[in-house]
């Protein structure tokens, strides 16, 4: 039972609150105030109360290790980031302001404007889509994650 509770939470925590969903402010300057909601299992997000799909393929958030993953690029460009893939290294390079972070699948270790930062769960590709551990990536582009 308390695992389930911890998994619940976890989920509340990613982006936000919303009935079993998550969202995320961006408090970084004051001109871009996005909230972004997402819901484990759920192949659509709410960007500032406008649902959407995440992308064209139906891909939804999972947990995995206890870690939310999703397929990021749609959500990291409605934060105001970019995002590039090299399938020949398998590296997802994410960039917003001065942050630029660099992952690599199944690989621990991100990198955050160079420095190593190790991750619980590294990122992965599932149903051929490239999905990414959001909560590291929206609090190192300091959005507030809840």
């Amino acid at each position: 039972m308390k695992k389930t509770i911890s998994i619940f939470l976890s989920i509340i925590m990613l982006f936000g609150l919303t009935l079993t969903g998550c969202a995320a402010d961006n408090t970084n300057s004051d001109t871009n105030n996005t909230e972004i909601i997402l819901q484990i299992n759920n192949p659509n997000m709410t960007v500032n109360g406008t649902e959407k799909p995440i992308d064209e393929d139906g891909t939804a958030p999972v947990i995995v290790n206890n870690r939310t993953l999703l397929p990021v690029r749609a959500v990291a460009e409605e934060m105001g980031g970019t995002v590039q893939w090299n399938g020949d290294t398998k590296t997802v390079t994410l960039s917003y302001n001065e942050y630029e972070i660099k992952l690599v699948i199944d690989d621990n270790t991100a990198y955050l404007n160079g420095t190593a930062q190790i991750l619980d769960t590294a990122p992965a590709i599932i149903n051929e889509r490239t999905m990414l551990p959001i909560r590291f990536i929206a609090e190192s582009f300091k959005f507030n994650v809840s």
